[in-house]
């Protein structure tokens, strides 16, 4: 049952039954459950020259490949930058996506066009 409901069953609604926080007080932003392990990779993208990528051992990491490539993605997109990522089975390796690049990258596959 709603907290509110049970609340307007019992007694009205009045200013008292709410606490008020500063809204510069509240944390913005998503903070996962794989945080700590992959913000000091996205600092050591960050830092990359053009053309190098940074190899990550998957047989030390604790998270298995999709989720840390997901992680990754979503926490390089978060500070505006965008990553292109390679794996050989043993290792991720990871870069930013830049115009020099561009011909190292995958081009994704297109559907025919419907006659």
């Amino acid at each position: 049952m709603c907290y509110l409901r049970a609340m307007q069953k019992s007694q009205t609604i009045s200013p008292e039954n709410f606490k008020r926080v500063r809204v510069a007080e509240l944390r913005q932003g998503r903070r996962g459950k794989h945080h700590d392990a992959v913000m000091p990779i996205v600092d050591e993208i960050e830092s990359l020259p053009d053309g190098e990528a940074i190899i990550i051992p998957l047989g030390e990491m604790q998270i298995p490949l999709m989720n840390l490539r997901s992680a990754l993605t979503k926490a390089s997109a978060a500070r505006e930058l965008r990553v292109s990522t390679y794996s050989d089975g043993n290792s991720l390796y990871v870069w930013r996506k830049t115009p020099g690049s561009r011909t190292y990258e995958r081009t994704p596959r297109r559907a025919p066009k419907a006659k």
